[in-house]
């Protein structure tokens, strides 16, 4: 079949068309838009974390000093306050031993008197030369016998009375009895623990720290401390007291904070979670998704505003996670850094900043 003249001209036409466009330069490869930060220098300090437990800040197991049978004892859980009685053993002893050092006292006062008498009177005798010297030192001998027997009495006296107050326990300080170690009729030993006294509004945390995290802080920073049960109760906390040693099988430190307000919200033996700011440095923080390598180095992608082009930066890490680089060297305030596709971009490529008005 013969094409018609009408089609033979537009066909005509379009080969005229396409031979001028093969004429033309080849279009020009479009400059790819990149996401970009500026680089901020600010101080930043590593958060640590750890988790602990919720412990009284006084725990003192009570006991007797002397031997006894218990016929008093308060229940596991009483509150008490500084001077209550706590337990009683059996006073009766104490007391028959209480007389005995008073008779005692008294029979050494009557000594007494008797042997000033006698030497009084022997010094006149002496002075008239009735008596002789030998009578004489021994009513002197006598009266210094009978000193020392009065202030032996007078200290078994007070020995007496101090034993007797050794037949009760009595609360030292504020606070819960938590345990108990005897009960009522049974014969407990001296420093067998009767009760223990946990202190009821002071609180402390207390974490097993490593000790790459003692010796990386200059001084004790403040810690915020959560129940793990219920991240609402809250308090802020000061570091206390810090052991000396590791311990020697987790070689890890007991360091325990003290609580402030909202610690009595705390249960005792609640499991909590410390958290702390350690001394900042000043670092630039950049996404995870910036980071590429140039030569086997960490390193990201720079912009070069006045050739707009991307260059390698060699960078050191401070520290990093899933999501957050922190830059300690090879940044200056106001650096444009790529933060996405870097594993597609290249040394030198021509690009323009996404979002930026050309």
């Amino acid at each position: 079949m013969m094409p018609r003249p009408g089609n033979l001209l537009v066909l005509a036409t379009a080969l005229a068309v396409l031979a001028g466009c093969s004429e033309d330069q080849p279009a020009q490869k479009a400059v790819r838009p990149i996401k970009w930060v500026e680089a901020q220098v600010q101080p930043l300090g590593e958060t640590v974390v750890q988790t602990g437990e919720v412990k009284p800040r006084f725990e003192t197991a009570l006991s007797f000093r002397i031997d006894g049978q218990m016929t008093m004892r308060v229940e596991n859980g009483t509150p008490v306050k500084a001077g209550d009685l706590l337990a009683s053993i059996d006073k009766t002893p104490s007391r028959n031993n209480l007389r005995t050092a008073q008779a005692e006292l008294e029979t050494a006062k009557a000594g007494l008197e008797l042997a000033e008498a006698t030497a009084r009177r022997n010094r006149d005798l002496f002075a008239n030369n009735i008596v002789s010297r030998a009578q004489l030192q021994e009513a002197e001998a006598n009266l210094q016998s009978a000193r020392s027997r009065l202030d032996q009495a007078t200290t078994a006296l007070s020995n007496a009375e101090e034993t007797l107050s050794y037949t009760d326990i009595k609360a030292p300080r504020d606070g819960i009895i938590s345990a108990v170690g005897a009960n009522e009729g049974q014969v407990v030993q001296a420093g067998q623990m009767v009760v223990t006294l946990i202190s009821s509004q002071e609180r402390d945390a207390v974490f097993d720290v490593p000790e790459k995290l003692l010796a990386a802080k200059t001084q004790a920073p403040p810690v915020d401390v959560r129940l793990i049960s219920d991240p609402g109760v809250k308090a802020s906390g000061t570091v206390r007291e810090i052991t000396p040693s590791a311990d020697p099988i987790t070689r890890t430190f007991r360091v325990k904070v003290a609580l402030g307000e909202g610690g009595a919200r705390m249960p005792f033996g609640a499991a909590v979670i410390g958290s702390m700011v350690l001394a900042p440095k000043m670092l630039v923080k950049l996404p995870a998704s910036a980071l590429t390598n140039a030569d086997g180095k960490t390193a990201v992608f720079v912009f070069d505003r006045a050739k707009s082009r991307l260059a390698y930066r060699p960078v050191t890490l401070e520290r990093f996670d899933e999501q957050t680089l922190l830059v300690s060297d090879g940044l200056a305030a106001g650096d444009i850094v790529a933060t996405a596709g870097v594993s597609k971009l290249r040394d030198g490529e021509e690009v323009s900043l996404e979002g930026e008005a050309k």
